[in-house]
């Protein structure tokens, strides 16, 4: 209960710490304000000079009503990207663009992936003008110079895009028109199912805690898994790899696990990395976590009658990792 507490605090600080500030009618977006859970920008080296960032909110629902000028959430979401690609592009010079990841209900609802180059952030700007700066918080993940991973929190004074008055419609429709990429792997990643009988066949007997798998994994019928299962009476781990008989660190895809007396947090050696409260399948309370190096992996974590059960997820985004989460909630102790 103490770790329940202690994230929804830490939560509720951060939602607070990333509000958008009230601007006036004239000089922004005339938005009333406006919570953003999040900003996260991998600031990488990539041979196409494109970098991400991830943009979560806490609102699950992004088309109510913003301010009194007929701006949805979403679109006010749609001009801070812009706002701070645009930054972006004139503060680095280095980059093409920045693809980002837009998610609502603290990353739970994926809304998309969004494109946008230096040359459309910067022609936006021009259309509409730059208003009244506005302190914006960012999560900056880099390499330092001897290639170790890092991560600071800035904050950055960035301007707003001058949408008021007639021009609050033009955006409207312009945002309403801007869609987001369509997914690499897929539209919104197929989704294949588990196998849960051949798994728990080799998990049953060998543990004495309740068994949680679930039914669907984010992955298109093109994909293929290879798995390592290990069970003890505390508990049990399913390593799952791309490729028959790859165990390289390439090949890992994530893993589902339980363990006993476990504790109920992130790893201590971590943090400094995004940690926040979450809403599971069933009102279930449980923690997200993500870990960056070479690559990222995505953590789901609750707690049940004393047993941590945890799942990861390589190069995964929240809202695929606690989607695994609630399937194996959903389909309940085998």
């Amino acid at each position: 209960m103490r770790g329940r507490w202690l994230f929804g605090a830490i939560f509720a600080g951060v939602v607070t710490a990333f509000s958008i500030a009230l601007l006036t009618p004239d000089s922004a977006l005339a938005r009333s304000e406006v919570s953003i859970a999040e900003i996260r920008w991998f600031n990488y080296a990539s041979k196409d000079n494109w970098q991400s960032l991830q943009f979560i909110v806490p609102d699950r629902n992004t088309a109510r009503s913003a301010s009194s000028r007929k701006l949805r959430l979403y679109d006010v979401h749609i001009a801070k990207m812009f706002e701070i690609s645009r930054f972006l592009c004139d503060r680095d010079r280095t980059a093409e663009g920045y693809n980002w990841s837009y998610e609502a209900e603290n990353g739970n609802i994926d809304m998309g992936r969004f494109k946008i180059s230096c040359n459309l952030a910067r022609s936006i700007a021009k259309t509409y003008g730059l208003g009244k700066p506005e302190i914006t918080v960012i999560r900056r993940n880099f390499d330092q110079k001897d290639g170790r991973p890092s991560l600071a929190v800035e904050k950055y004074s960035i301007p707003t895009l001058n949408v008021a008055k007639n021009r609050v419609v033009q955006w409207r429709d312009f945002a309403q028109k801007f869609p987001p990429i369509p997914n690499q792997s897929g539209a919104n990643q197929a989704n294949t199912r588990f196998p849960v009988s051949n798994i728990f066949q080799q998990i049953k007997g060998k543990t004495r805690v309740p068994v949680f798998l679930p039914s669907i994994l984010p992955l298109s019928n093109t994909q293929q898994l290879d798995f390592d299962i290990k069970a003890g009476s505390h508990g049990y781990i399913v390593e799952m790899y791309l490729g028959k008989g790859c165990r390289a660190g390439a090949c890992a895809f994530g893993t589902i696990e339980a363990k006993k007396n476990e504790p109920f947090s992130p790893p201590s050696q971590l943090p400094r990395d995004t940690y926040r409260s979450i809403e599971l399948a069933g009102g279930m309370r449980g923690i997200y976590f993500q870990t960056c190096g070479n690559y990222c992996i995505s953590y789901v974590e609750w707690q049940r009658l004393g047993v941590l059960y945890r799942i990861s997820l390589k190069n995964g985004r929240q809202s695929e990792v606690v989607g695994i989460a609630n399937s194996a909630l959903q389909a309940g102790s085998r």
